[in-house]
């Protein structure tokens, strides 16, 4: 039994690392696996889990256009001058007809499609705003017995060619999402995130003495409203909070976040910056801002499980199944309102045992109950039913 996993290219990481590696000659093989082993977003957790299992895994980026630029060279030659021969016809799409997106859509997809081929898998998993559209998907569906997408984000309203309902079965860890799906009928199950247990070798060691009280690490888009006026309000009432994230250009100049935003963290920079901390803190989103669900009512961010398995207490907005996944104020701690949040920071800060004693049990919760090995036996009996 074969899964292939297909990442998304998440802020372009893969295709501006892989362009570095690739200049030092480097293969494909040891650029992916290079890239793989710095732990960036959904890396191949997932994968992991399932080889736990004992089944055959592989991991590709059909967006990443020097690692699938790479392969074809390395494994199919005809199709790497047919890459090369259309470069000027692509360049034509994206530089005067702004089609960015899909410019290369063609010719990777080409690529993909021998890529599977090649490796003749049972599952194509695919991860979320990996634009594909629904010829595609049935084209895959020749080469495998179930196409999936795992899909926890926002409904893509900007790719209207996305077609939701041609993949077998969407895994969406957003309890309202699912809602969303069911009523267009669309086949989806609830699997939460969860945590990938080796990052806990590979993090630095833990330090003595915290280098700072309270920190959030994640995006301001312009469907963050809600995150940055929570933030701001902690800045306002003078708590020493840090915050890494990318989106600082949709933050207001004068305000003490756009002031105090630092450069974003991924993967293994952000596991151990994290253990730099007393406190880190998640900010839910509301909705509003974003495609009208209720994002608010369900708890499906990866955040809570890369800060209660980085082994740092969790400051998390309260939302339904929060208690389902933790023990509150036992394991990790909520608030309701930015006022409720400051007094909760103030609080903790003073009892700096408190501290320590919430986090190591929001740790040991994760490890036991949320790691991507007990995801996958949730995922086994429904990908690979006999």
């Amino acid at each position: 039994m074969k899964i292939l996993f297909l990442l998304e290219d998440y802020n372009y990481f893969y295709t501006k690392e892989s362009t570095k590696l690739f200049k030092k000659n480097r293969n494909y093989n040891e650029v992916l696996d290079e890239l793989i082993a710095r732990k960036y977003y959904q890396s191949d957790s997932m994968a992991a889990g399932f080889r736990a299992l004992g089944y055959d895994t592989k991991i590709c980026i059909p967006e990443a256009n020097p690692m699938q630029l790479q392969w074809v060279k390395e494994n199919n030659i005809k199709l790497y001058i047919k890459w090369l021969f259309q470069r000027p016809l692509r360049s034509y799409r994206s530089r005067v007809k702004k089609q960015f997106r899909t410019s290369y859509n063609t010719i990777q997809f080409e690529v993909l499609v021998a890529q599977v081929k090649e490796y003749k898998p049972t599952v194509i998993y695919f991860y979320s705003n990996i634009f594909v559209n629904a010829s595609q998907v049935n084209i895959l569906k020749k080469y495998a017995k179930k196409v999936v997408l795992q899909w926890s984000c926002p409904i893509w309203e900007q790719q209207p060619d996305f077609s939701y309902k041609v993949f077998d079965l969407i895994i969406t860890a957003a309890l309202q999402l699912k809602d969303y799906f069911n009523e267009k009928k669309y086949p989806s199950i609830y699997v939460q995130q969860a945590f990938d247990h080796r990052i806990i070798n590979a993090l630095e060691k833990k330090p003595l003495i915290k280098k700072g009280d309270v920190v959030f690490i994640g995006s301001f888009s312009l469907g963050h409203n809600h995150r940055y006026e929570v933030l701001e309000n902690i800045l306002k009432n003078n708590i020493q909070l840090d915050i890494y994230g990318i989106g600082k250009e949709n933050l207001p100049k004068e305000s003490l976040v756009y002031k105090r935003i630092q450069n974003p963290l991924f993967g293994m920079d952000m596991y151990n910056m994290y253990r730099e901390y007393k406190i880190a803190i998640h900010v839910m989103g509301t909705g509003i801002e974003n495609d009208g669900i209720a994002w608010n009512k369900y708890a499906g961010a990866k955040r809570l499980f890369e800060i209660t398995g980085s082994g740092t207490l969790l400051l998390t907005s309260f939302q339904e199944n929060v208690k389902d996944l933790f023990e509150i104020d036992k394991e990790v701690v909520t608030f309701v309102n930015p006022e409720e949040l400051l007094l909760k920071i103030n609080g903790l800060l003073k009892d700096y045992k408190k501290i320590e004693a919430i986090a190591e049990a929001g740790m040991k919760r994760t490890l036991k109950d949320h790691s991507f090995l007990a995801r996958a036996q949730e995922l086994e009996p429904i990908l690979f039913a006999k």
